[in-house]
């Protein structure tokens, strides 16, 4: 099985996008869980 280069690039491409965005947004969506996560921890230890 032969995987030449214009069959590669798409791929590596694709996963530098998703790469590009979790760097992007990453922090956030970890500090938008970790706030998320406190909250409900705060209303379930209430009980």
């Amino acid at each position: 099985m032969y995987i030449g280069p214009d069959t590669l690039m798409p791929v590596a491409s694709a996963f530098a996008a998703i790469a590009g965005v979790a760097l992007m947004f990453g922090r956030r969506t970890v500090a938008a869980l970790r706030t998320t996560v406190q909250v409900l921890a705060q209303r379930f230890s209430k009980r």
